[in-house]
């Protein structure tokens, strides 16, 4: 009788990815996405904008920005932020398998790390008392980090009775809260600054020829003759400060933020503009 042939041993299947693994991918698809960053891009636009009017004594609506205006002048700030996650995400892709031993066998460590959505807030604001801005920028993402590594901590011990994907999804969704939460209270602080940066004496100088008579205050009018120009007066001493929606926005040589007022002309053909160092 002859012996049937031995079938050659299946080969095993790869081992499906570590569900950390899966949490990282599903971070990064996230992060990925057209929509989030375009959001991010315009949130941290409009709240830039609107901090920088506020302090400069202008409602931000008078401004009439696009969401246009938001991305085109987020994108440079905002890859900024999210260097900074990836490079967080990066170190804690080294991090993971030196913590792991950590985790499983020590249960003291691991007590102390499944309260991390508590105790990393509670050091950065510590912090605050030293490095306030820096602790201002960095709250948001404590949070959201600290959910983060609560989850991962829980969940590789073993605790059971948690519906875990649902676990995953939250954590997910706190990450990016957290990262919007973080990228407005960047936008706050730059758009302070930009507004406490602006002296009228080094923005470009602006003068106006109108047709008509404009009775702006502080600055020198001078008529024109009407019969060799199409336009009647001119008038100097305005300085830029702002210029989106159509409309420029100027500000007189002498104002301040406590004192002076914001002058808007529409780009139309009853005015021209000239600009100068």
């Amino acid at each position: 009788m002859r012996t049937p042939k031995r079938l050659p041993p299946r080969q095993k299947r790869p081992e499906p990815a570590t569900d950390q693994h899966d949490a990282l991918r599903k971070i990064g698809a996230v992060l990925a996405n057209v929509t989030v960053i375009t959001g991010l891009l315009v949130a941290f636009g409009w709240k830039r904008s609107a901090t920088q009017a506020t302090a400069l004594g202008i409602e931000s609506n008078i401004l009439g920005m696009s969401n246009a205006d938001y991305l085109l002048r987020s994108i440079a700030p905002v890859f900024t932020l999210l260097a900074v996650v990836v490079v967080a995400g990066l170190a804690w892709l080294w991090l993971e398998p030196r913590l792991r031993p950590v985790v499983v066998g020590r249960r003291l460590a691991t007590g102390w790390l499944a309260w991390s959505w508590l105790i990393l807030p509670l050091l950065v604001v510590g912090f605050g008392y030293v490095w306030p801005v820096a602790s201002f920028y960095a709250f948001p993402l404590s949070v959201g980090g600290g959910i983060l590594l609560s989850c991962y901590v829980i969940e590789s011990t073993g605790r059971r009775g948690w519906d875990w994907p649902k676990v995953r999804l939250f954590a997910v969704a706190a990450g990016v809260l957290t990262l919007f939460w973080a990228a407005l209270n960047y936008a706050h602080v730059d758009g302070q600054r930009l507004a406490d940066e602006f002296e009228p004496a080094l923005a470009p100088a602006v003068t106006v020829f109108s047709q008509e008579r404009m009775h702006i205050t502080g600055v020198r009018e001078e008529p024109l003759d009407g019969d060799k120009s199409r336009y009647r007066y001119r008038y100097s001493g305005l300085r830029l400060l702002e210029n989106t929606g159509g409309k420029y926005f100027l500000v007189t040589d002498a104002w301040t933020r406590s004192d002076g007022v914001v002058v808007v002309l529409r780009d139309d053909a009853t005015t021209r503009l000239e600009f100068s160092r």
